[in-house]
């Protein structure tokens, strides 16, 4: 039985002799997928409004009092009734689907056997079960040049196209980027290229996928498989912290593509570019098989025995001479939660050592109960939310299908403020565009609170909580001033406010890495106290909070990996060395897993090292550096969690037989942990995450089971101390 949406009154109807009960302006289509009943269907898309141009899917509807319309109807646009009887397979739904096919079959090629879409083809399934059984098209066919380049990844072979307009449409309607048009009219409609926008899109991918014939072929799969080769494997994309929902596609030991999976309350059913054909790496034949040792100032292959035995007794050796202090570790935001777990556990406990920590960006001391660093929205939240604010943040570039959800809340009728020293892409978009200058954006939230705590003291609210300490924090920052020192518009920052004051909901978001520039090093503490004030950090349909990097940097930070907390934030003795604070010399023995610090500071630190250990799946600058090199496996080898961006741990399931020679990073700390006398036992990562949701309060009960195929979210609202101003 259908659950009723808040303020959306059901109706009940009948599909094929079966009661369907869906909410008001249901369409008929999507009342018979609930009843498991098929229509088919070739223009319409679930994510994009109804259009009715293919005329596949007619269904009769019973004459009703008043009479709705005359059958046969088109499903996809036919909103539902009470009361209302629909037909799905009538000699006139038949006649009429008959009909529809034999015309997209007139000029359409049957080049099934060498089409890559044959096998997962709309047109080849919908003509075997509901099409003429013959031909009565007896002319030459139309032919195109084929295929042509409509983009950098894709290829059009036109004489395919059935004219459904979904590319088309998803260009223009979800991406909102130039590109795909259609041409000609009438019989001679085909898809192609905006002459005067390229189509660079980096949602190119979808169209592909969306496209219900071989029209559209991506070049990296053309000629390359059959989909009954395939092995499908369910999993998340690991290319940014969105976590978006992804069907890894692999034959014998490859990855041949990514295809989405739909996780509404994450990516709606999409994936970017680079999460789509960001594979490379995994299928590298260049990826570390053999452990290496360097020996007479060169790496050699050697035995896992030999490489681990060598990384313990190092280790134990300058713990014993130095001291714990001089051991450290880097440890990952691509890694699993339940190896980042181990990471810190293993340099706790088993070295004895503080220093942890990874490349993170500027953030206040992670203690329990104060998360002024996580979002504290939901993904799915900014749909109806009222006000955005991007401080600092480009999506399009670092989180891309964020972007398509801010456009979907756009459409539904949001309003967006970018605030950013650069030009962006959906900039075009926003209601107000305040420039300012690098490093400001720490300043501009500081201008807002003054804003909103000015006027609530004018008006009487707040005064007697807050104290003369607290004004005195923001009264230098006062739009006039800030306008003349920063060079902003005055009038668009007190608007903002007013508007941020005043909404039912309300989405702020930064960068991680804009958190690393110079002056913004409070920009996570003063965009929260921003949210806070105004009433958006916990409230339906807001949120705030940084947009990480990387596919589990949360994750990282909820596992322990930082210098002063241990696992879900819970406080530690002795605070350690931060990441900058190991690198700038502070440790003689250095353990990495699954990062390349060698990007951050100049790599003759790191050769300056006593001992350096890394895990890594490829040569790294840092792994180039290493006394000890481990290969580890990918994350399509492996099992696991992550935690987006929004605190959703989600699951990754092993697609491929891991490679030869190389372990999972779990495994590498096991052998080296065993070999330190610690008394580990763990069979498998779920015996890691049992540990982690019995000891990690905000991860309490999580297990495989509940993650299940949508992911499970710990509560900000549970963790966040009752908020008050100081």
């Amino acid at each position: 039985m259908s659950q009723e949406p808040q303020g959306v009154p059901l109706v009940t109807l009948t599909i094929d002799g079966r009661s369907v009960t869906v909410p008001q302006g249901t369409v008929v289509w999507q009342a018979a997928q609930q009843a498991g009943i098929e229509i088919p269907i070739y223009c319409y898309h679930p994510k994009m409004p109804p259009l009715g141009a293919c005329r596949m899917c007619f269904v009769e509807v019973e004459p009703m009092s008043p009479p709705v319309a005359k059958p046969p109807q088109t499903a996809c646009t036919t909103e539902v009734r009470e009361g209302m009887v629909v037909h799905t397979d009538t000699p006139l739904v038949q006649k009429s689907r008959k009909g529809t096919l034999e015309f997209l079959l007139i000029n359409h090629p049957l080049d099934c056997p060498i089409c890559d879409k044959g096998g997962e083809c709309d047109l080849q399934d919908f003509t075997l079960r509901y099409g003429p059984g013959a031909s009565r098209f007896n002319a030459q066919k139309r032919h195109f040049q084929k295929p042509i380049p409509v983009s950098e990844n894709i290829l059009l072979d036109r004489e395919r196209c059935i004219a459904c307009q979904r590319c088309v449409r998803f260009t223009q309607e979800i991406a909102q980027d130039p590109g795909l048009i259609l041409l000609q009219r009438g019989f001679r409609t085909e898809v192609g290229v905006d002459p005067g926008a390229p189509f660079d899109s980096i949602f190119s991918g979808n169209v592909v996928e969306m496209c219900p014939v071989g029209a559209l072929t991506a070049k990296s799969y053309r000629f390359i498989s059959r989909p009954w080769e395939l092995k499908r494997t369910p999993s998340i994309c690991t290319n940014c912290a969105v976590g978006c929902n992804a069907r890894i596609d692999v034959r014998v030991d490859r990855i041949l593509r990514l295809m989405s999976r739909t996780n509404d309350a994450i990516d709606d059913g999409w994936l970017c570019d680079r999460g789509r054909w960001g594979y490379a790496a995994v299928n590298d034949p260049a990826r570390l098989r053999v452990p290496l040792v360097r020996r007479n100032g060169t790496l050699q292959e050697t035995t896992w025995d030999d490489a681990l035995d060598t990384v313990a007794r190092r280790f134990r050796e300058i713990a014993k001479q130095h001291g714990a202090q001089a051991v450290g570790g880097i440890g990952s935001t691509h890694t699993t939660n339940e190896e980042n777990y181990l990471f810190q556990k293993l340099l706790r406990e088993g070295l004895g050592t503080p220093n942890i920590d990874h490349h993170h960006g500027v953030f206040p001391p992670a203690s329990q109960g104060a998360l002024p660093w996580a979002f504290t929205g939901t993904i799915a939240g900014i749909d109806r939310t009222q006000e955005i604010v991007l401080l600092g943040a480009d999506p399009y570039e670092r989180q891309p299908v964020l972007d398509l959800r801010l456009k979907k809340a756009l459409r539904n009728g949001a309003h967006l403020t970018v605030i950013d020293a650069d030009p962006s892409r959906i900039e075009r978009l926003a209601g107000r565009v305040i420039r300012i200058k690098p490093g400001t954006e720490s300043a501009v939230a500081r201008t807002l609170t003054q804003v909103v705590l000015a006027e609530n003291l004018a008006r009487g609210d707040m005064a007697a909580r807050v104290t003369d300490e607290y004004r005195a924090r923001f009264k230098q920052f006062t739009p006039e001033r800030m306008a003349e020192a920063l060079g902003i518009d005055a009038d668009a920052v007190r608007s903002l406010a007013r508007a941020l004051a005043s909404a039912d909901g309300a989405v702020i978001l930064y960068d991680e890495a804009t958190t690393r520039q110079s002056g913004n090093e409070t920009l996570a503490a003063d965009a929260f106290e921003l949210a806070l004030l105004t009433d958006h950090v916990t409230r339906l349909h807001s949120g705030v909070g940084p947009l990480w990097e990387d596919a589990n940097a949360l994750g990282a930070r909820d596992m322990g990996v930082l210098p002063d907390v241990g696992p879900g934030y819970q406080p530690v003795q002795s605070p350690g060395l931060a990441y900058e604070a190991m690198l700038a010399g502070g440790v003689r023995a250095l353990w990495v897993m699954g990062a390349n610090p060698a990007r951050h500071v100049d790599p003759a630190v790191l050769d300056a090292l006593d001992f350096l250990v890394v895990q890594e799946m490829a040569m790294t600058e840092t792994a180039k550096r290493a006394d000890v090199v481990l290969p580890a496996l990918s994350y399509a080898e492996k099992i696991g969690t992550m935690t987006n961006l929004e605190r959703c741990v989600q699951a990754l399931r092993r697609a491929l037989v891991p490679l030869p020679g190389a372990k999972a990073d779990w495994e590498i700390l096991r052998g080296v942990a065993t070999r330190l006398g610690l008394p580990w036992s763990y069979r498998s990562p779920a015996d890691v995450l049992s540990e982690i949701a019995a000891s990690v309060p905000l991860y309490a009960g999580l297990t495989r089971a509940t993650i299940g195929d949508q992911g499970q979210r710990w509560s900000f609202a549970d963790a966040l101390e009752p908020a008050t101003i100081r």
